[in-house]
């Protein structure tokens, strides 16, 4: 196991995902809690998981934390992952002792704060979109209207940094067209490979469209979990290291453009 604090305060916080997206998790985390240290495992030999089968999610998630708990010694684990969290987050809280954050709920928080006419989007994987999560977690605080809509070629479009390219504002509002004639006030982007098309996606709605980013409502739930547990860190020199199962060489690539900063510590593992 690795240590990156003397003291429970100084551990890292760990973060999963399928692969890179959950970079913009990260990067808001960073932002926003400057003096925590970080590992961050990406699945990235076995990405995506969103078009996955339900048994195959719940195994590469449980081999997943097992990794990380293994490896590195962590006081909270964030899932930085729709699907994951959608899929397993049941089933992996009751593995863990310590602070187990997922993205669905504090993201449906801002979404019902956000809109107006209580009529809602959500575009995602396949998985994530056949998990109908958040319209159960939306339904269940309120009468809201949700629609869905899988947007499987948004993903690599934004792997490869296209991220004002013609072809994905093309793509993008082709996608969206459903959602704006039911006429939504709100979008949750549920995967965080989104973030950084917000331009294609806002210009292919309304401007009064509120854009529900998960990264933000998830940063500031582990903050307010962090407090509550007295865990906060006051690390000089926080640490980050990025653990990946195939092509750290990609990874840092692709990564750098979603983080806007150099990673510096790239390990491959198998799992």
């Amino acid at each position: 196991m690795i240590l990156l604090g003397s003291n429970e305060r100084e551990k890292a916080i760990g973060l999963i995902d399928s692969g890179v997206g959950g970079l913009t998790i990260q990067r808001e985390l960073l932002n926003q809690l400057p003096s925590e240290s970080t590992v961050y495992f990406g699945d990235t030999g076995r990405a995506p998981y969103g078009s996955k089968s339900t048994e195959t999610i719940l195994r590469y998630a449980e081999e997943d934390l097992d990794l990380l708990l293994r490896n590195y010694s962590v006081k909270m684990i964030i899932l930085a992952c729709h699907t994951i969290s959608a899929v397993a987050y049941e089933n992996l809280r009751s593995k863990v002792s310590i602070p187990l954050v997922e993205i669905i709920g504090s993201t449906v928080e801002l979404a019902v704060q956000a809109t107006r006419n209580r009529r809602i989007g959500v575009i995602g994987t396949e998985a994530l979109i056949n998990s109908d999560i958040y319209r159960k977690r939306l339904q269940e605080k309120a009468s809201f209207e949700v629609f869905n809509q899988a947007c499987p070629l948004l993903m690599p479009l934004s792997e490869e940094g296209w991220f004002n390219e013609p072809e994905t504002y093309t793509l993008t509002k082709k996608y969206l067209a459903p959602l704006a004639e039911e006429g939504i006030d709100t979008l949750i982007l549920g995967c965080t490979h989104y973030p950084p098309l917000i331009g294609p996606i806002k210009e292919a709605l309304s401007e009064q469209v509120k854009v529900i980013d998960p990264a933000v409502a998830v940063a500031e739930e582990a903050m307010r979990a962090l407090r509550d547990r007295g865990l906060e860190a006051s690390n000089a020199s926080p640490s980050h290291i990025y653990t990946v199962t195939d092509n750290p060489e990609r990874f840092k690539r692709v990564g750098e453009r979603y983080l806007g900063r150099t990673m510096y510590y790239i390990r491959r593992v198998n799992l």
